[in-house]
Parts: C-alpha cells; sequence; structure tokens
C-alpha cells in the first residue's frame, strides 16, 4: 500500500527516500561505532542515542568528532 504513494506523489517519495537514506547511513554509524572504534562502553551508549534521537546533526557529530578524534 505505501508503495502505490510513491509513485503518485513526488514530494511524499523524495521525503521517503530521505528518511531512508538517513537510517541507513544511521546504521552503518552505527556498524561502525559498535566494530570499528575504541570507545568504551558509556561513549559507545552515548554516541548510539545521539545517532537515533537527534535527527541529522547527531549523524555529522558522530562522523566529524570520530575524524577530530583520529587526528588527536
Amino acid at each position: 500500500m505505501l508503495f502505490c504513494f510513491i509513485g503518485n506523489e513526488p514530494f511524499f517519495s523524495s521525503i521517503f527516500l530521505l528518511v531512508v537514506a538517513y537510517y541507513t547511513l544511521v546504521v552503518l554509524s552505527l556498524l561502525h561505532l559498535i566494530f570499528k572504534t575504541d570507545y568504551n562502553l558509556t561513549e559507545r551508549l552515548l554516541w548510539m542515542v545521539v545517532l537515533w534521537v537527534v535527527p541529522v546533526f547527531g549523524l555529522l557529530a558522530y562522523w566529524v568528532f570520530w575524524k577530530r578524534r583520529g587526528k588527536a
């Protein structure tokens, strides 16, 4: 039923694709956070909350702080 509206309404389809893209990036960031970082448990849980709760800025903040941490 959902996919019937995607072809008919361009605004709805663009919003839907943006939401899907955002949560795909969030899942990839969570996988990176879990398997590729050396954060302790408290820091990982805090980043998980930020990634899921704070839209867009949480995703950007995670990667900015990760790159900044790598340079230090």
